[in-house]
């Protein structure tokens, strides 16, 4: 080996310990990272040693690379984004239908298969069970449209002037899957709702307990009363 050739051999060397380093890589950045680190590496080698093969290879190899790193990094901001905003129906309406409910009428009923997703054009949706009322711009029945078994939780009637748009649990699924904004915004969606939910309930219960235990007292007043 003359000496004019041990740097480039060297390079060899390094692009192949980079090559081994991206097997050990935990994260799919520092992967890309590495990988096109190794690409530079293979290229500045066969350019060297004239390995036209290699150079090929690694010159495909290396805007691939740069295009997934990019991609990465776009991803990221798109989850960032989607953390600190509220939930959304952009990315479903394109692919929503328009619904014709009458006021009062029932939409679905708790313990009914979960195969649709509602959007509130106009008007407002009572939740019977929690006694509460969604406005325009909301989206409802997420919950068990991702609950154990796809059934409804609760159930659900229109109230004046409601205007709804619905989209089939499929669709759902595969924007859930194509857009990760959606997805994140969706897992918002559902957790506020659920703490909603929970804190009404605990709300009800200690009205509950503070009407029982009127009851108990006025009832204890009442046999005193009737003894004495």
């Amino acid at each position: 080996m003359d000496i004019a050739s041990q740097p480039i051999e060297l390079l060899g060397y390094a692009a192949s310990l980079l090559v081994f380093i991206t097997f050990c890589m935990k994260t799919l950045l520092w992967l890309r990272v590495a990988a096109i680190a190794s690409n530079l590496a293979f290229i500045g080698y066969a350019l060297g040693a004239q390995l036209f093969p290699i150079l090929i290879l690694h010159g495909v190899l290396l805007p691939m690379n740069i295009l997934r790193l990019w991609q990465h990094f776009a991803l990221i901001r798109r989850v960032k984004s989607a953390t600190r905003q509220n939930p959304t129906a952009e990315a479903l309406l394109p692919f929503m239908q328009t619904v014709d409910v009458e006021e009062g009428q029932t939409i679905f009923r708790k313990g009914q298969p979960a195969d649709r997703l509602y959007y509130i054009q106009e008007g407002s949706v009572q939740i019977v069970e929690f006694k509460k009322s969604l406005k325009t711009g909301e989206i409802f029945g997420e919950i068990g449209l991702f609950s154990e078994g796809a059934v409804r939780t609760a159930t659900t009637r229109a109230g004046p002037g409601a205007k709804l748009c619905q989209i089939d649990r499929a669709t759902v699924l595969r924007i859930y899957r194509e857009h990760p904004e959606f997805g994140f915004a969706i897992t918002r969606l559902v957790t506020n709702r659920l703490i909603e939910n929970q804190n009404q309930l605990l709300m009800r219960i200690a009205d509950l307990e503070t009407e029982a235990q009127s009851n108990y007292s006025e009832n204890e007043a009442s046999e005193d009363t009737f003894a004495s």
